[in-house]
């Protein structure tokens, strides 16, 4: 099994909610060494779940500030040095509507430093694996179940850019056998995520008397899944997995609308909905609904979600609760950053 000849494992973007999500999970489930790259400084510890709480860094941990897009001379001699055994990339320009501002900022980051990344790293003697971490709106708006040989029907100028950059990591497993595989997630969730994504930014303005913003009237449907949940799927692709392979990665149930969602955290903050909440126009392009069939990732990989989507919100609000002086000190909104 390969999982027996990992000794260490590079993160490409280890500062991002599922990036540092997965440093975590290595930490305290293998014994590997971890090295982590990221554009920004490592955040504040509520955002870190590595760090967070934690006395003392962990000895098994390097972190590397640089920039796939600027630092990649820098970032391949890093490679080289290494020599990691896996390579995780969660590099990625991800805010759909922001695409549509800077549709160029989203190709150079999902596309252009993939496509000299993948150039650089094929026929490495090293290296045993490289995820690609791509998105389900690679294929579209859908209402059935969303199988990995599925067409791609990309709506945004982000889901066009991630499909390129995956597209040519493709083509490289066909002509070099580039031993990448490539999983594809429901929207995530969880402790540490980014103050401005919909569940963390619900229960933070419901404790801060604000409206939250439905687009288009929070009819648009999503599955969500734990990010805990996401870094155990992650290392099964990684020591289970078949090269050239897609793995869903996704709840069993039919998704819930954005309405209903914040619905239920109302509930569970005692807050009343209609007075909680303004409705405002969809954002352009944004995929009404896609559900992934992960039955895949369940056969192949012996894994499944453990953690319930009310379970995971009461984690939140405790953790929102228990951060709030500091989160009140933090950006609530996206920070767009070149």
């Amino acid at each position: 099994m390969i999982a027996r000849n990992i000794k260490k494992v590079l993160i490409l973007a280890s500062n991002s909610f599922t990036g540092s999500h997965f440093v975590n999970y290595l930490l305290e489930n293998t014994d590997v060494e971890v090295i982590g790259i990221s554009r920004s400084p490592e955040y504040n510890p509520i955002l870190l779940p590595y760090l967070y709480k934690k006395q003392e860094r962990s000895k098994r941990f390097r972190f590397y500030q640089l920039d796939v897009n600027k630092d990649l001379d820098r970032v391949c001699a890093l490679l080289e040095q290494e020599k990691p055994d896996i390579i995780v990339n969660y590099s990625a320009q991800g805010e759909v509507r922001n695409s549509w501002k800077w549709p160029e900022q989203w190709f150079e980051t999902n596309c252009l430093s993939v496509v000299k990344l993948g150039q650089f790293l094929v026929n490495k003697p090293w290296l045993k694996r490289y995820v690609a971490v791509s998105t389900p709106e690679v294929y579209g708006a859908t209402e059935k179940d969303l199988k990995e040989n599925n067409s791609y029907d990309p709506s945004t100028p982000y889901a066009a850019s991630k499909l390129a950059g995956d597209l040519f990591l493709r083509t490289l497993h066909k002509k070099y056998n580039f031993p990448v595989i490539f999983t594809r997630s429901a929207n995530l969730y969880g402790i540490h995520q980014q103050l401005y994504r919909i569940i963390p930014r619900t229960i933070i303005y419901l404790k801060m008397g604000k409206k939250i913003q439905l687009h288009g009237n929070g009819a648009s449907i999503r599955s969500f899944i734990h990010a805990r949940d996401v870094a155990d799927a992650t290392w099964k692709a990684i020591t289970e997995g078949k090269n050239g392979h897609v793995y869903h990665l996704a709840p069993q149930d039919e998704g819930i609308s954005i309405k209903d969602l914040v619905k239920m955290i109302c509930e569970m903050m005692g807050k009343d909905l209609l007075s909680s909440v303004e409705m405002v126009e969809e954002n352009f392009g944004q995929d009404a609904q896609y559900n992934l069939d992960a039955t895949k990732a369940r056969e192949e990989l012996n894994w499944k979600p453990a953690i319930e989507l009310k379970d995971g919100i009461q984690e939140m609000i405790h953790w929102i609760d228990e951060n709030w002086e500091e989160i009140q000190k933090q950006p609530l909104e996206y920070v767009h950053k070149v």
